[in-house]
């Protein structure tokens, strides 16, 4: 087949749109023809990848893009303990904080009994060996 007639039918090529009778033909002269196969394998990156030539966004819009994302999206304080309120918790984690709750409740009435006896005690010490206050009466 001719060069002409193969490159106006790579991209039908490509595509897989070809009769078995053209698509055979094609591939018969893209292993003979180095230049068929060059221009069929720069069509094919062309539509894979898209153009070679066509520009990318320059650096600075590329990190004002960056920038403008992660202020977006940046998790605020809020949004963090939202979060972590929100993580399933193991069935183990949440055994322990039971068992220390529990341990808490039956421990608090002793201690509230020892601090508030204590305080008591220590604010109403009084000499009973003697009947006078002889501080008083030293100066």
């Amino acid at each position: 087949m001719d060069c002409t007639l193969i490159q106006g039918h790579l991209i039908g090529y490509h595509f897989a749109t070809l009769a078995d009778d053209e698509r055979a033909a094609v591939e018969e002269h893209l292993v003979a023809c180095g230049e068929c196969l060059r221009t069929y394998l720069a069509l094919k990156s062309f539509v894979d990848r898209g153009s070679p030539a066509e520009p990318g966004p320059s650096e600075a819009a590329r990190l004002r893009l960056r920038a403008a994302v992660e202020a977006r999206f940046r998790p605020t304080p809020a949004r963090r303990v939202t979060r972590w309120l929100r993580r399933p918790v193991p069935l183990y984690q949440g055994l322990a904080v039971a068992a220390l709750v529990a341990v808490a409740a039956v421990l608090a009435p002793a201690v509230a009994h020892i601090v508030l006896h204590d305080d008591a005690r220590s604010t109403e010490r009084v000499d009973s060996a003697r009947p006078v206050a002889e501080s008083l009466t030293i100066y």
